[in-house]
Formats: C-alpha cells, sequence, structure tokens
C-alpha cells in the first residue's frame, strides 16, 4: 500500500463516487436505490457539472423512455416543446434530488491521490479548505469526465486522437433582447437561414475570413432560450489545447471570455433583429469535450456504432447521437463539410466500463472505453446519464452481494433495469 503523509479520514462509505455532473449524479441516486450508502466528491461548489455551471443546454443523445435521463429531462424541463431548462433552478432541483439520508456530499473537493492495496482501491484522498481529507470505500465509481480517479489509479489512459489533439475547448453563453420578430435558429452546417444581408452562414463564414470573427469560429450557433428573446449562443473555440494543463486550461478561460465579445458584437451588429441584444449570462468553467478515456474490457469503435452493434451485455440500449467531432485543427464544427456521420441505435456493454487494472473501480460518462471517434457519439450528457444509471446499479448489487464489478453478472444489472421497464433488447 502506498503511503503518505497523515491525512484526517472521513469515514468509510458503501460506494465512492468522484464526479458530480449528470453521470454522477445518476450513479449516486441508483446506487442509493440499492440501499447503497453513498458518497459524491465533487471539484465544484455545485452539482450538476454541465447540467448547471456548463451552462450546457439541452441535453442530447437518444436512449429509452424511463431512464434516468427521462427522469432528469422531466425534472428540469421547463417547456414540453423546448428542450432547454433554466439552469438555476437546475442547481435547486439536483440538490434536492439527492438530499437523501444514504447520500454525503463533499463540494470544494478535488481528488489528488488513490491509495491502493493489489488491485483494489483502499482510500481517495482530495484537497480542501482545510487541507488533505481522505475516505474509504468499498466501490469506486470515476464519473469526473477527466478520468481523474483512474488516471491516478494507474489505469490505462487513451487521449485525443492519433496526432494527439482533442475537440476544442468553448464556453456557451446566452444573450436576450432579440426582437421577437426573428426567429433565426441555426443549430448547425447544413441549417441555413435568408436574411437582408444575404444568408446566416455565409454572414458567419465571411465573418471569419475578415477577422471580424475568431479564425476558429465559422458558424454561431444559436439555439431557442427558454425566454422570448434569448438564444443560447455556441459558438466560441479554442484548439490545439490541453484541458489537462494547468496553463491551457487558464489560458482557454481568456481567450474564450474574448471571443464571446467578438460574437456577441457579430451578431448585434449584423444581424436583424439583434440590434439591442445583451449577454445574460455564461458558462462557469470551459467546456470540455473530450480529455482522458480509459481502456476497458471492451473497446467501443466508430464502426460498430455505424453499424448498430447490439451487445448481450447491454446496459445501455438503443443509444444514438452524432459522431460529432468538433474540428480539433481548423474552424467550425466538423471536421469536414456536411452533417457528421448519424449512426443507428446502438447497445453500450458492461464491459466498457470495467478498467482493466482495478477490481473496484467503474466508469461512468464520456470516459469509458472506446476510440477517439466512437466517444465523439457516447459523450454528451443523455448517453452519459444512461451509462451513470447502470454502473450506479452496478455498485450497489456489488455491496448487497459483497462481490466485484467484474464477477457480477451483468444480468442482475439488467434486471434492474427491466423492472424498471427500461427496454434492452427490443
Amino acid at each position: 500500500m502506498k503511503k503518505l503523509f497523515s491525512v484526517e479520514n472521513l469515514g468509510s462509505y458503501d460506494v465512492v463516487i468522484c464526479g458530480g455532473g449528470a453521470s454522477g449524479i445518476a450513479a449516486a441516486y441508483s446506487a442509493y436505490e440499492q440501499g447503497a450508502k453513498v458518497l459524491i466528491i465533487e471539484k465544484a461548489g455545485i452539482i450538476g457539472g454541465n447540467l448547471t455551471i456548463g451552462h450546457i443546454g439541452p441535453m442530447m443523445g437518444e436512449y429509452e423512455k424511463n431512464t434516468f435521463a427521462d427522469r432528469l429531462t422531466k425534472l428540469l424541463a421547463e417547456d414540453k416543446f423546448l428542450s432547454v431548462y433554466d439552469f438555476e433552478k437546475a442547481k435547486i432541483k439536483l440538490t434536492e434530488l439527492l438530499d437523501k439520508e444514504n447520500i454525503t456530499i463533499f463540494l470544494n473537493s478535488s481528488v489528488t491521490e488513490v491509495i491502493k492495496k493489489g488491485k483494489k482501491i483502499k482510500q481517495v484522498i482530495f484537497s480542501t479548505q482545510n487541507g488533505l481529507k481522505s475516505v474509504s470505500g468499498k466501490i469506486f465509481i470515476d464519473a469526473t469526465g477527466d478520468g481523474v480517479l483512474s488516471y491516478l489509479a494507474k489505469e490505462k489512459i487513451m487521449y485525443g486522437r492519433e496526432d494527439g489533439l482533442v475537440q476544442p475547448l468553448s464556453i456557451m453563453f446566452t444573450i436576450c433582447g432579440v426582437d421577437e420578430k426573428q426567429n433565426l435558429i441555426c443549430m448547425h452546417e447544413e441549417m441555413d437561414t435568408p436574411l437582408k444581408k444575404g444568408n446566416y452562414l455565409q454572414l458567419c463564414k465571411d465573418a471569419c475570413a475578415s477577422g471580424e470573427l475568431p479564425k476558429t469560429v465559422n458558424i454561431v450557433r444559436l439555439y431557442a432560450g427558454l425566454n422570448k428573446g434569448e438564444r443560447l449562443v455556441n459558438a466560441t473555440q479554442e484548439n490545439g489545447l490541453n484541458p489537462l494543463s494547468l496553463t491551457d486550461y487558464t489560458k482557454a478561460q481568456v481567450e474564450l471570455r474574448k471571443q464571446i465579445l467578438q460574437v456577441f458584437n457579430f451578431l448585434k451588429n449584423n444581424i436583424e433583429g439583434f440590434e439591442n441584444i445583451k449577454i445574460k449570462d455564461s458558462s462557469d468553467i470551459v467546456g470540455v469535450r473530450e480529455s482522458r478515456r480509459v481502456k476497458g474490457e471492451y473497446l467501443i469503435t466508430s464502426q460498430e456504432l455505424m453499424a448498430g452493434k447490439k451487445h448481450k451485455d447491454v446496459i445501455v440500449h438503443n443509444a444514438s447521437f452524432a459522431l460529432d467531432i468538433h474540428n480539433p485543427d481548423g474552424a467550425g464544427q466538423a471536421e469536414s463539410e456536411g452533417l457528421p456521420p448519424q449512426p443507428p441505435k446502438y447497445d453500450i456493454p458492461y464491459r466498457a466500463t470495467l478498467p482493466l487494472k482495478t477490481d473496484n473501480l467503474l466508469l461512468s460518462g464520456r470516459i469509458i472505453s472506446g476510440t477517439h471517434r466512437a466517444h465523439a457519439s457516447y459523450r454528451v450528457m443523455n448517453i452519459a446519464t444512461c451509462i451513470g444509471e447502470a454502473v450506479g446499479i452496478s455498485a450497489g448489487l456489488c455491496i448487497k452481494e459483497n462481490t466485484l464489478p467484474k464477477q457480477l453478472k451483468v444480468e442482475k444489472i439488467q434486471k434492474v433495469l427491466l423492472d424498471k421497464n427500461i427496454n434492452l433488447f427490443n
């Protein structure tokens, strides 16, 4: 066992989940439903991740009814006709959801070290405003999004595509004051709208070429806002940076804030009905689409997603989203012209959540075992939430049966999902 200087141990839990975003929330609640004593360790001062401080809406990705993703959508929805929600209300609703006797949350706590004995994690150490603390656990779930727990546990890590680049970093923001007669929406490169000054997409490209927009921004995506006259703006983009680097992450924060003003001014000065817009709010954190992925017992590929592959050890059924790779080394959302490839409905297998080297660790969300291109589809929140639900069930069952995730029969996880009326095989 690796020895460190003495730190205060804050107790022992059945299931310790690192990361309190959508995937971690789903895992925590699902483990709790199985009777486990659960702890969430979250680096931010609020749970929710991209659902709250990440300022990302709508939740994307196809999924089966009655899943935890379905539950979150219904919980957060403000308008059944719009796939957007109120980020401030989401903070309240998600906190209330996890306000359970057997769920503990440590906020402002960043995991810094792992103590292993053999192939099992015994403790995680995390930093707090009162110094380093530790907790013990039986089953651990990595829902950090960046694979922090897996990295510290010395798991095999994958990063980016073959040349080492990852998808760009972004910050989303909301504008208000759009003329209610202007119904301009632009969700992707093929969604053009004619305006008095010309086609919207061409205006974006021309502004990028002239320097009015950043050189990486040749499309300003506009999603319908929750309130009249609002748009959620998805446009800012910093390429070539490593989101795990302290200096790169800070650089992204600085440059992306500058880009917000450039995009805002472009819209205000060029788009009819946007003359009186204001910036309402923006993400509190830099949006990271891709960082670490963890090699597991099964590697998901884009080829199998495009073939709609099904698995006997399915834990997420009929998932689907485009191979949505925002250009890692150029402008715009897509790697090439046109819409990205759209897979048919596919399965996520349980084996992809089982890392190679640690017996009591489960992978959740976008860090599961898959290639760069496959990750681009299942990385989105709805699918990540469904993964979290399944691994949370697995963790809870492991506690009940005093076993480990690799020894647990997947049929038992499937039975719990089927008992919730979640389709797995049709």
